[in-house]
């Protein structure tokens, strides 16, 4: 359970550094501000969010004695 968390958590973070890289080599060429991309961002809330049920639900089944 721990190396699917770490997987993920480490997938999120690559994600959120190249978009973060992405934008600031975009407004050191322009030189103009450049906003984040909206689906990067949406990709990572949904991401954190799943990341969270599953573990939640890892949790709470792993307690239950048959």
């Amino acid at each position: 359970m721990w190396a699917i968390t770490l997987g993920i958590l480490a997938f999120i973070g690559l994600v959120v550094l190249g978009e973060y890289t992405a934008m600031l080599s975009a407004q050191w060429t322009t030189g103009e501000a450049v906003g984040t991309n909206p689906d990067a961002i949406n990709l990572v809330q949904n991401a954190l969010v799943g990341l969270i049920g599953i573990i939640g639900g890892y949790f709470a089944g792993k307690d239950k004695k048959e």
